[in-house]
């Protein structure tokens, strides 16, 4: 039987949310075959060899391809610099449209391939946001012109650059975005995010298609894609490598076969996958088997299922979901400088110390969302805010509210978090409401307030109907209610003592009547009263029981957080009451009629404690706080620390505990990245006072790129790592022939070299450098790494493997010992 031709994409993306579509397979294996280097720029061949792409293109389609994928996955300003091309951006580009669509015929809908930069945004990388969103515009203006169907995010691995190409097609053009992202076997991107919390911004962001490619062989990508079935509505794409790549006689061999491949990509697609292909390594045979042998599948369901009535909100690392049979969400309301001198005084110094210490605080005492405030009078709220969304996307694991009233310190706010945040708030003022174009732009929930331009209305019927108008409006953006945390005011009950009941009824109804979720600003019923907590707690309580289903409160106040848990196991949310077992079952908390005489106030306790220089010098490190460790490292050297001992007693302690936690999950890359940047600005301070006290480094270690090779991101973040641990680290950048790496180890008499590689392509020059050392007679120590790189092959050659970088640091210390 003929399979039936999509023409356009209207076509595909209706066959990919009901059926199943076929995407096409890996270029770089057929470029390669035909003579395609390591160093070699795969876009050239759109101009220099367009022949043997269109071929590649067509062969995709004689397979069953409905979607082919042009050869530009490099085609931005900063890869073609690798190559010296960046001038013929746009003749690349156009090139690669041009050859795609003269191979479809319109047999197939062209897709165009951006991939990623290779750059992260700060303050893990040197580029802000905007001068990303600015690269990707210039490649995608080409791409959109010379008449692609769809945008094709490809490859990425870090959620933020993504958001950034996202919105620079948004802004550039109306085309169509599919966004796929890579995870490790680990079920996590290299920047730490889960699916869970990709797929959540994703989403929110309105792409059309979403799901991941590459990393991983089609086993590994099933693992993903069932972790994800059931929570969201928008069509999924699946494109897996072909098992893992092994170097065979010098070349890239994948050893997955087209049967062994078929087989998982088929329990993926029972799952619910719209969208199938392939990525390194498959061949119009994977997709040819694939396509003969759906045809016996009946489409799973991986969409959200009807009837969820609940809100997915994401960080940088994490998703939560707030909803009506759902443990109740706490935010943490104490990064407000607001009547607090401490924490203002922090964030005006730049120093971010307590701001920081703040929010990992309320974290670990079981706040699920932080409510950030940054308006303090005469500042420059905006770039606060710009400032604070930087710091605590990489820090905690907690979706952030910003709470803001500024438009642009929202829009600031907003445009850069690496996730999907809670904007608080908008009420139902004509000009609050401009706000959901900020909101729908940059895939944000928000807190809507029954207030307009009369004030508060003093019944719970009255802003059930201001709180209409808000639903009405944001659906005219496109933004659904599960988006809208409505806010039913707390009034103060000091002034208004029938005003709490109305609020709680306010509750009930916006459940009943409008099927909304709720949150409170909770400490605004006590205000005015004495023993404020008690007040706090019991309207809690009843609301709670109306249906309120998170509020903005002061985590550390332990008798409020159990009254929390203790709600979840009545009203049945804390299913088997696993979570609350699980904390009071060893807890030494009591309460008994002698201790009650304070605990009314305890919502008042701070949980900050004053430190000492050492222990200020760790949490520097810890918390990857740059902005403080020369300040603690002058109060140390006031205080007679020698530079030695604070290095090797209490920083590099320090990095060393980061990197356990980093082993164990729990830190991630940006965690990692931006306390070894601490470790590096400490060493600013340090290198002068370590000469004049003769301390030496480690030992020497000369680190490269292989020929060939033009990806460095996983090289700098080890030789950072092995400078922060006292060696003394010479980078002679990417791209570097053995030859040259040879004579700089011996001219300056390295103890290791370290040679990188990400792709399988120039891996061999690994190989080949072990056969240079031993024509040379040279004896020395090499350490090999890289994403294609393994273990075995590693020690086929003879060389060190490390994994990562903090293993980078355990395997330098031990050839040292040797």
């Amino acid at each position: 039987m003929r399979r039936k031709i999509i023409v356009n994409w209207k076509e595909f993306y209706q066959k990919a949310k009901t059926g199943i579509v076929f995407s096409d397979g890996s270029m770089g294996v057929f470029l390669q075959k035909h003579g395609l280097k390591g160093g070699d720029c795969p876009e050239l061949w759109n101009i220099e060899k367009p022949e043997i792409v269109e071929s590649v293109h067509k062969s995709y389609i004689k397979a069953g391809s409905d979607l082919i994928i042009t050869n530009t996955l490099g085609g931005n300003r900063v890869k073609l610099s690798d190559f010296g091309l960046e001038k013929k951006l746009k003749d690349l580009n156009e090139a690669g449209i041009r050859v795609a669509k003269k191979a479809a015929g319109g047999k197939a809908i062209v897709a165009a391939d951006v991939g990623p930069t290779g750059l992260f945004i700060e303050p893990l990388g040197k580029i802000n946001f905007d001068e990303m969103v600015d690269i990707y515009k210039e490649q995608i203006i080409v791409l959109a012109n010379a008449g692609a169907d769809c945008i094709f995010f490809e490859t990425h691995i870090d959620v933020l650059e993504l958001k950034a190409g996202i919105l620079a097609c948004r802004e550039v053009c109306g085309l169509p975005i599919i966004a796929s992202m890579t995870f490790e076997k680990d079920g996590r991107t290299v920047t730490g995010s889960s699916p869970e919390a990709v797929f959540t911004t994703l989403e929110a962001l309105g792409v059309d298609i979403m799901g991941t490619n590459c990393g991983t062989g089609p086993f590994d990508m099933l693992q993903i894609v069932e972790r994800i079935q059931g929570l969201f509505s928008t069509p999924f794409i699946a494109q897996a490598n072909a098992g893992m790549p092994v170097l065979q006689d010098g070349k890239t061999v994948f050893t997955e076969t087209p049967e062994v491949y078929g087989e998982s990509a088929l329990k993926i697609l029972e799952c619910g996958v719209g969208v199938i292909g392939g990525c390194c390594g498959t061949t119009p045979e994977h997709i040819r088997l694939l396509h003969e042998r759906a045809r016996q599948i009946k489409p799973g369901f991986i969409k959200g299922q009807k009837g969820d009535n609940y809100l997915k909100l994401s960080s940088r690392y994490e998703m939560r979901k707030i909803g009506f049979d759902i443990p109740f969400t706490i935010i943490g309301e104490r990064l407000n400088p607001t009547a607090r001198k401490a924490l203002s005084q922090d964030i005006l110094n730049e120093s971010f110390s307590l701001f920081k210490e703040e929010a990992l605080n309320q974290e670990g005492a079981g706040a699920h969302l932080l409510d950030m405030n940054m308006g303090i009078p005469d500042a420059n709220e905006a770039m606060l805010v710009k400032k604070g969304v930087e710091l605590l996307s990489n820090l905690v694991k907690t979706p952030l509210a910003i709470d803001s009233s500024n438009l642009e310190a929202v829009r600031a706010g907003l445009r850069i978090y690496p996730g999907k945040a809670v904007l608080n708030s908008i009420s139902a003022e004509k000009e609050r409401l401009s706000l959901l174009k900020e909101v729908k732009k940059y895939g944000a929930a928000f807190i809507a307030l029954p207030i307009d331009e009369r004030g508060i209305p003093a019944t719970a019927e009255e802003r059930v109907k201001l709180m209409r108008k808000i639903i009405d409006e944001a659906a005219r953006y496109g933004i659904d209610k599960k988006n809208i945390l409505a806010d039913p005011l707390a009034l103060t009950v000091s002034a208004e003592q029938k005003g709490a009941k109305e609020t709680l009824k306010t509750i009930r109804l916006f459940k009943e009547e409008l099927g909304l979720l709720t949150t409170i600003g909770l400490s605004n019923v006590s205000y005015g009263l004495p023993a404020r907590g008690y007040v706090n707690r019991g309207f809690l309580s009843m609301a709670i029981q109306e249906g309120l289903t998170s509020a903005i409160v002061n985590p550390f106040d332990e008798e409020l957080m159990g009254i929390v848990k203790a709600s979840d196991v009545i009203l049945g949310k804390d299913e088997h009451s696993k979570e609350y077992i699980k904390i009071y079952s060893n807890s030494l908390l009591t309460v008994n009629r002698s201790q009650t005489s304070n605990v009314g106030n305890k919502s008042q306790i701070s949980m900050t404690q004053v430190l000492t220089v050492e222990e200020k010098l760790k949490n520097s490190i810890l918390h990857g706080q740059k902005e403080s460790i020369a300040f603690n490292l002058n109060e140390a050297l006031q205080k007679g620390l020698k530079a030695a001992e604070i290095l090797n007693q209490h920083l590099i302690p320090a990095i060393t505990e980061v990197g356990e936690l980093y082993d164990k999950r729990i830190y991630f890359l940006p965690q990692l990245m931006l306390s070894a940047e601490t470790m590096k600005a400490a060493f600013v301070v340090l290198e002068p006072l370590l000469k004049e006290e003769s301390v030496h480094s480690k030992g020497k270690i000369v680190f490269a790129t292989v020929k060939g090779d033009v990806h460095d991101i996983g090289k700098n973040i080890v030789s950072l790592m092995l400078l922060n641990h006292g060696f003394e680290v010479i980078d002679l950048g990417k791209d570097v022939p053995n030859e040259a790496i040879l004579k700089k180890a011996i001219e300056i008499k390295a103890d290791i070299i370290g040679l990188s590689a990400l792709m399988t392509t120039t891996m061999s020059e690994m190989k080949k450098f072990m056969e240079l050392l031993k024509k040379e007679n040279q004896n020395l120590k090499v350490m090999v790494g890289g994403a294609a790189v393994t273990r075995v092959f590693a020690e086929s050659i003879g060389a060190h493997y490390s994994v990562d970088a903090v293993d980078a640091v355990k395997v330098a210390n031990k050839l040292m010992q040797k």
